[in-house]
């Protein structure tokens, strides 16, 4: 789908991979760029970052989890492109780690997902056309003991784009979700791994939309885990079992 003077809206936007893929999505030349984001702090930041850059760019308030929010996303009426990125994350054994965290991470990784896709898929099917873009990660395919339940909300939203693809293949919306590695961002300062830019994986992110690829993988690291898991996924999983908090 070309990027260029489409409706867009990204949840997350306020900072790290969100922000990077706001002002990306602008570059791009798209007509209108709703960024998502919780704080009003974070909200005027945003604003004036877009008025100085003069960017399409247009900061709404948007927590994924809040019913009220949901509806008044949905009288945004058609938007072509709703990017799934707002995500946390927490560290640990899931044996040991605050349960609270667990229950978070599924809330907005993957329920926060669903509501979007539920609040904006509706004018996308009588539109006849649109795209959902979920940002999830390689390790939603094998999972990161370092951030166990994170992955595991992943693979749920992986697994839930593949629902989604079945239903609203044939109406015009295309269903991809996006696999990065680790990324250099405020959520990753705690894991002692390899990092990929924000910038890296927006680009790619883009590439992944001109082309409406189906789950692409984003790096070469994510696509050599997943040439891992086709040749030796019981040597893979030892592997990637080793990194633990």
């Amino acid at each position: 789908m070309e990027i260029k003077d489409r409706r867009v809206l990204i949840t997350g936007a306020s900072r790290g991979l969100g922000r990077t893929l706001a002002f990306a999505l602008a570059g791009a030349r798209a007509r209108e760029v709703f960024a998502g984001a919780r704080k009003g702090e974070d909200i005027e930041k945003l604003k004036s970052d877009a008025q100085v850059m003069n960017t399409p760019i247009i900061p709404i308030k948007l927590d994924v989890t809040v019913d009220e929010d949901m509806r008044a996303v949905a009288g945004l009426g058609f938007v072509d492109i709703l990017v799934n990125n707002a995500g946390v994350a927490g560290y640990g054994n899931p044996l040991q780690m605050d349960f609270d965290k667990a229950l978070e991470e599924m809330n907005v990784n993957y329920f926060g997902a669903l509501r979007m896709t539920r609040a904006l898929a509706p004018a996308m099917v009588e539109q006849g056309s649109g795209m959902i873009v979920n940002v999830a990660t390689v390790f939603a395919k094998i999972n990161l003991p370092l951030v166990g339940t994170y992955c595991a909300s992943k693979a749920a939203l992986l697994s839930l784009g593949q629902a989604l693809r079945a239903y609203l293949s044939d109406r015009g919306v295309h269903v991809m979700t996006v696999m990065p590695t680790t990324i250099d961002t405020d959520m990753s300062k705690g894991a002692d791994v390899p990092k990929m830019t924000t910038e890296f994986v927006a680009g790619e992110i883009l590439r992944h939309i001109r082309e409406e690829t189906i789950d692409p993988p984003i790096g070469a690291e994510a696509m050599g885990i997943l040439d891992g898991l086709l040749n030796d996924p019981v040597a893979m999983e030892k592997m990637i079992g080793k990194i633990r908090a």
